[in-house]
């Protein structure tokens, strides 16, 4: 058994970032919905209501290395152009769009809670509906994708 173990030591240390290679053990995708009353509303899904100002969504990821500081790119693209994003006119903005503005690239710094990183948007007038997309990159190695949808919201579901 000491030998097997100080052969994994070995190859950690001749490899050392195959042994810091960051991995995802869980993620979630959340949808909260804040109704005219304030009371809002959190469930898990894959379908985000078009009600700006007052639908958002969340991704989550929980990483294998617990809570030492990581650099997360999020690659977040979109369907269609929308009206304008959150980063518009933001010239400290650690994020960059493509040129046909459908893909919002940023990088954040995170410690980890209990192992978890995340990272919110809300829905805001000229969003488009459709197919979405999210990456979530841990340094250059990619540990989530999530693909969700927007859709118009039913009329009894808008505040």
């Amino acid at each position: 058994m000491r030998a097997l173990f100080v052969g994994f030591v070995l190859v950690a240390i001749a490899n050392p970032s195959s042994a810091q290679a960051p991995t995802a053990t869980d993620s979630e995708f959340l949808v909260s919905v804040t109704e005219a009353d304030g009371a809002t509303h959190v469930r898990p899904s894959n379908i985000v209501p078009l009600i700006p100002d007052s639908a958002c969504f969340e991704w989550r990821v929980r990483l294998a290395q617990g809570d030492r500081l990581v650099s997360v790119t999020e690659v977040f693209a979109l369907p269609a152009e929308p009206r304008q994003w959150g980063i518009d006119g933001n010239e400290y903005s650690l994020s960059k769009l493509s040129g046909d503005r459908r893909v919002s690239e940023t990088t954040m710094f995170y410690k980890p809670q209990d192992g978890w990183i995340s990272h919110g948007w809300c829905m805001a007038e000229g969003d488009p509906i459709g197919p979405y997309s999210i990456k979530v990159l841990v340094g250059d190695r990619l540990v989530h994708k999530f693909d969700f949808s927007v859709e118009n919201a039913p009329a009894s579901s808008k505040p």
